[in-house]
């Protein structure tokens, strides 16, 4: 029998590349607290804030299948979400001037068949091209920040800023779907038989 999918996130992005490949899911925004352990490593972060977003999901959506994800970026070690405010989404975008940033998403998948949770994790690479500080209000207005871990999108505005990407493109988006499908395969689901 195939169960429904609830999406344990708020993220737009996340839900558009589901809807791309024709699965059918709901939303569920778990607002679980999320940690930003600088001491940990960053795969330990995404996973663990993955996982408490399905845990927080699976207390109402006890016959779905359940997918949680997060995603954090990476400069010279130190692990950034989604900034605070403006003034912090601003800052970011000229510390990442002329970087190459890391990418990193955690997924986990609840199976509530079996009870069993997979999880896993994904990392991308890219680099931000050179922004001059006069030009730093005009990107921010057109980047459209501040809902976005690291502060920043790829897409559209963004394509003019990043660029060399090594790794997963969908990573970079917040939903590596490759390592979702191999997440499934663990869990014994076909994940073309939810592709509509």
């Amino acid at each position: 029998m195939k169960r429904p999918i609830v999406l344990a996130s708020a993220s737009k992005r996340r839900s558009m590349i589901l809807d791309s490949c024709g699965i059918e899911h709901k939303i569920y925004a778990t607002n679980a607290p999320e940690v930003h352990d600088q001491n940990r490593s960053v795969q330990w972060n995404v996973i663990t804030n993955a996982k408490r977003k399905v845990i927080a999901a699976a207390e109402r959506y006890k016959k779905s299948l359940i997918i949680g994800a997060d995603t954090l970026v990476v400069l010279d070690k130190h692990l950034i979400g989604k900034p605070k405010d403006k003034k912090e989404a601003k800052k970011l975008l000229m510390q990442f001037s002329n970087k190459r940033l890391a990418v990193v998403t955690g997924l986990s998948l609840l199976n509530p068949v079996t009870g069993k949770m997979l999880t896993g994790s994904e990392k991308s690479l890219l680099y931000a091209e050179k922004l001059l500080k006069k030009n730093a209000d005009r990107w921010f207005h057109a980047l459209k920040p501040c809902d976005k871990a690291g502060g920043f999108s790829i897409e559209g505005v963004g394509s003019l800023i990043y660029d060399r990407i090594k790794g997963s493109y969908f990573n970079i988006l917040g939903l590596p779907m490759i390592k979702l499908k191999q997440l499934f395969a663990q869990a014994g689901l076909n994940i073309l038989d939810y592709c509509n």
